[in-house]
Parts: C-alpha cells; structure tokens; sequence
C-alpha cells in the first residue's frame, strides 16, 4: 500500500512538471509570435514597402529585410529606394535590429528618439538624406559601431555621442555644422575613423586630438579651421589617411611629424603653413602620397626625402622652397606623379627623374 502511496505520489509530481513545462513553453512561444507580429505591423507602419505590391506574406522575405533563424528582423538595408517623409518612431520595436541602411533617400525631420530602443544596433547609416538633428536618446545605442550621418542638415551634435564609447567610425561629412569640432567626441577612445570633410568648422583644431589613439583615417578637409597643427596630432601613431587640406591652417608641420610611421596619405594643401618640410619626414616609409601644394612652406627639399621609397605621389608645388632638387629623389622609383612647379628652386633636374616619370 506505501508502496503504491509512493508511486501515485511520483507520478502526481512528473504530470505537475510536465505542465508546467508545457505552460512555460506555450507562454515563450506566443510572447515570440507577439513579438514577430509586432515587428511586422511596425515595419508597415513605415511605410516604406507601401510601393510594392507583390510582396510576400512573411515579412522576412520583404525587400532590405534580413531576419536571423528565429524569424527577427535584424538587418534592413533600403538604400537608395526612394524613400521620402520622416524615419517613423514604430522603427524602435524592432529589438533584435542590428544594422539600418536608409542612405541615399529624401527623408528628413529628426531621427526618432525611439531609436534609442535599438539597443543592439551596430550599424545606423542616414547618409545623403535632409535629416536635421539626432536625438539625446541616441546614448541607449552602446552597440553603435559605425554612423554615418554626411550630406544632411545637422548642425548640433549632441554631447550624448559622447557615451557611444564602442563607436569606431563617425563619418559627418557636408553637414553644416559651422563651429568648433564637437568636444564630445573626444570621449570616443575606441574611434578609428573621423570624417568631418565640408563642415563650415571654423575653429583651431583642439590638442585633446591626441587622445584619439585608435584613430586610423582623420578627414578634416575643407573647412574654415585656423590656428596651427597642434603637436598633439603626432601621438595617434595609428594613422594612416590624415587629410587637412582646404583650410586656414598656419604655423609650421610638427617637426615631431615622424612618429606617424603608419601613413600612407598625407594632404596638407591649400593652407597657409610656413616654414621647413621637417626632415622627419624621412621616417614615413609608408607614404603612397605627400601633397603639401598651396602654401608658404621655405627652405630646400630635404635630403631624406629619398628614403620615401613607397612614393606615388609628391606635390610640393606652389610653396617658396628654395635650392636643388635633391638627387635623393632617385630613390623613390614608384613615383609617378611629381609637382614641383611655382617654387624658388635651382640647379639641374635630375637625369634619373626625367627616365623614371
């Protein structure tokens, strides 16, 4: 008789787990059905499919729609579609989004601060678009790797890009943002490319540059900045693409310019810098294009220049440089563009140039 108590006891505990299994698993089953469908209507919500009309039934099967095993949408990419109108908020529902692509469209307004719910996003590109202002609640997005926000309307960047602290590429490029270099981004230690090309900046550029030590390509081109090279800029030893041209720098190149040992392009034209190419120069064997053109630089070619054996491109044209062409220049056999003209040079070229360009 125990022994039977016993069994119906056992069997009465194993039928409560079974159920409460089946329960547990029923309840996570629908939550995921919920979710999927709400994924669904707020991508319709968009409005952005609204132009087609043999979609399929499944969302996941939609135009620039990636969905992982489980049926979430996590990549959307409608680049160049058309778009028009605003970036709707219905966008933050959808959790498990890792990468938005909405570049080359008409949208404009503000990007939604529902964006904030994409907590795992690591790629947002609104590029050449007519968006005016990011929201604070960008700070949420501690996945964001890349953003590329160029060719739109912005002109403030809020200080919460500062806490985006795994973001490693902002590319910015033609937004009028008409002042200083955005100190937040400072913060951004793991940042390796900063584009900030066509920005109306009109500032110096600030020394806390150097703290950008990951940076790999720093484009500040064509804008208003004055003041000159800060010393600083020589610590990001990382770089490899450093593009200052079309702008109001003056003072000398560091002479410190050496400790970028990683460079392969170097564009410092149409500035007002003055003074000597510094002789460290020599220590940039990885150089592929030096362009110093537009400027008041003096004094002679450096010897060392030779020592760029990896040269394609040297233009030191419209400068006051003085003296001979050094015969160093011999070395440097890939060359294949050289701009020496509008300078105070002297002496014979070089036999060897003239067969080797």
């Amino acid at each position: 008789m125990a022994f039977s108590f016993y069994s119906c006891f056992v069997i009465l505990l194993f039928s409560l787990s079974i159920a409460v299994s089946s329960s547990e698993i029923t309840s996570a089953t629908n939550n995921d059905s919920e979710s999927l469908l709400a994924e669904e209507k707020a991508l319709m919500e968009t409005g952005w499919w609204s132009n087609y009309s043999n979609i399929g039934v499944h969302h996941c099967t939609w135009p620039g729609v990636r969905c992982n095993a489980a049926g979430s949408v996590i990549e959307i990419d409608l680049s160049g579609h058309g778009l028009n109108g605003s970036i709707t908020p219905q966008i933050g529902a959808l959790s498990k989004l890792k990468s938005l692509n909405l570049s080359s469209n008409n949208l404009r307004g503000e990007l939604p601060s529902s964006l904030g719910n994409l907590t795992q996003l690591a790629v947002l590109d609104v590029s050449y678009n007519e968006i005016h202002s990011i929201p604070l609640e960008i700070d949420k997005m501690q996945n964001l790797v890349t953003l590329n926000l160029t060719r739109n309307l912005i002109v403030h960047l809020p200080s919460a890009i500062g806490l985006l602290t795994n973001l490693t590429s902002l590319i910015m490029n033609s937004n009028p943002l008409r002042s200083i270099i955005p100190p937040h981004i400072w913060n951004l230690k793991k940042l390796r490319t900063l584009h900030l090309r066509n920005c109306q900046l009109n500032s110096s550029i600030p020394p806390y540059i150097g703290k950008l030590k990951s940076l790999v390509n720093l484009h500040l081109s064509s804008n208003m900045l004055v003041g000159p090279i800060p010393s600083s800029i020589t610590n990001l030893t990382n770089l490899q693409s450093l593009l200052l041209q079309g702008n109001q720098l003056n003072g000398s190149i560091p002479r410190e310019i050496g400790r970028l040992t990683n460079l392969i392009t170097f564009n410092l034209s149409f500035n007002m810098l003055v003074g000597p190419i510094p002789s460290s120069v020599n220590n940039l064997t990885n150089l592929a294009s030096l362009v110093l053109y537009g400027n008041q630089l003096n004094g002679s070619i450096p010897q060392e220049i030779g020592r760029l054996t990896n040269l394609i491109t040297l233009d030191l044209s419209f400068n006051m440089l003085v003296g001979p062409i050094p015969s160093s220049v011999n070395n440097v056999t890939n060359l294949g563009s050289l701009f020496l003209q509008h300078n105070q040079l002297n002496g014979s070229i070089p036999q060897e140039i003239v067969w080797n360009i």
